[in-house]
């Protein structure tokens, strides 16, 4: 894992990709009841993850209480085995050379900054899809890269 590390430029490593539009976030609110749980990203909290499908959320941002509350949505995604199972799989795959290259990187350069947020959906596969394409409109995730809707990918893959 240090050698994929050093292989990233010092600027590579910390660029986030942000395009927030806020409209987007009140265009979705209220779209699903959703109650998101935050968790640090270690493996101290597997335990208190949620034994059900849902949707997650890896933000970065500074700890709770050391500055205003503040994250950059950096991946979203479902799961219809349990959020926990996904939370373990991550766990393994930030170490696992034979990883996704993208959530590698971020899991490893933002280590100890990640939050895992997560809320439990359980629908039709139409309505978790609906769900899911919504939210990464109106999150725009630096590192998720498929799901969005045709009139949000062909700009997003502009700045990409």
């Amino acid at each position: 894992m240090k050698a994929f590390l050093e292989g990233l430029g010092v600027l590579e490593m910390r660029r986030i990709v942000c395009q927030p539009v806020p409209a987007r976030w009140v265009a979705f609110h209220g779209r699903a009841d959703l109650q998101w749980q935050p968790f640090p990203f270690n493996a101290a909290a597997l335990q208190y993850i949620p034994q059900q499908p849902g949707f997650y959320c890896f933000f970065v941002g500074p700890p709770p209480a050391a500055l205003p509350q503040v994250g950059y949505p950096m991946y979203l995604g479902k799961t219809e085995r349990t959020l926990r199972t996904r939370f373990a799989e991550y766990l393994r795959e930030q170490d696992n050379d034979a990883g996704r290259v993208h959530v590698r990187k971020f899991l490893n350069v933002f280590e100890n900054e990640l939050t895992f947020m997560c809320t439990h959906f359980a629908g039709t596969p139409q309505e978790v899809k609906a769900t899911e394409t919504a939210l990464l409109n109106a999150m725009m995730p630096a590192y998720s890269d498929s799901g969005y809707s045709a009139e949000i990918r062909a700009p997003r893959g502009a700045w990409q």
